[in-house]
């Protein structure tokens, strides 16, 4: 049986932090994939919902290193600050922990049952953290092997500005304004 394929967004500042290493096909990586900050909004462009009931868990590829993911939450650290509440949770979502930092409603609150033990289901852009300098304990490392890179390159006055471009290497060199997608094959989690 074939490893799940996911992708990930590698930003230009996670391989500055990395130190501009080179990735080639073939090469395994550890990664805590993010969706970053999502809000209790279903209008938004990434978003959250959280639900008692359980939901079978998903993580549905519906653009690049964009997902649609459920499951339950297994982890989740909740943040006060000048009153208003946030919240760091993992969520299982089958074949991958992910990652995501939950805003509150505007009355400054999460909304109700944001916390484990509870579903969560949402939408965003996934990143893949090699370097994570995010100050919490949520979060595991997803182990993966390359299988390919993707670039969109934004460099201004390029000639191939706007164009995706597949690679198996992605050489040593700031991204700038480019684009990063590593399409990714997860290893299988050890008993």
């Amino acid at each position: 049986m074939a490893l799940p394929e996911i992708e990930f967004e590698l930003t230009a500042d996670q391989y500055a932090q990395m130190g501009y290493p080179g990735i080639r096909q073939g090469e395994p990586l550890s990664v805590i994939l993010d969706a970053g900050l999502l809000l209790p909004d279903l209008a938004a462009e990434s978003w959250f919902s959280v639900q008692p009931d359980p939901l079978p868990s998903r993580f549905v590829r519906f653009g690049p290193a964009l997902y649609a993911f459920a499951g339950p939450i297994v982890q989740a650290e909740i943040l006060q600050a000048e009153g208003s509440q946030s919240a760091v949770l993992q969520v299982h979502c089958g074949v991958v922990q992910l990652r995501v930092a939950c805003a509150p409603l505007p009355d400054g609150r999460l909304p109700y049952g944001t916390w484990e033990t509870r579903y969560l289901a949402g939408v965003g852009r996934v990143q893949g953290l090699v370097e994570d300098a995010f100050k919490t304990a949520v979060g595991s490392p997803t182990q993966v092997t390359v299988w390919h890179l993707r670039r969109l390159v934004l460099s201004p006055g390029d000639p191939l500005f706007g164009q995706w471009h597949e690679s198996a290497t992605l050489l040593p060199l700031p991204l700038h304004s480019d684009r990063v997608v590593v399409v990714a094959r997860v290893h299988r989690e050890r008993l």
